[in-house]
């Protein structure tokens, strides 16, 4: 896979965005089985960088992800 594009995974996940040399690579969006999400930057299918991941109750988190790691980061509040 390489370029733009969408793959479903048999556990319901979805990612959405750009790929490189069979990985996520780029841009893009992934949506886990239970519905939370992420987006932001991908790096050899790690989350990479400043992004956003909103959790099953719509909070949104900002910060920098690294791999499994996202330390200190920010909730978005909507007033």
């Amino acid at each position: 896979m390489h370029g733009r594009g969408t793959l479903n995974h048999p556990s319901g996940a979805l990612y959405e965005g750009e790929f490189k040399d069979n990985m996520y690579h780029g841009t893009g969006r992934y949506t886990f089985p239970d519905g939370s999400t992420y987006k932001g930057p991908f790096n050899k299918n790690r989350l990479e960088g400043d992004g956003a991941f909103t959790n099953t109750q719509g909070l949104v988190w900002t910060g920098e992800f690294h791999g499994k790691a996202a330390l200190g980061l920010k909730m978005l509040h909507n007033i």
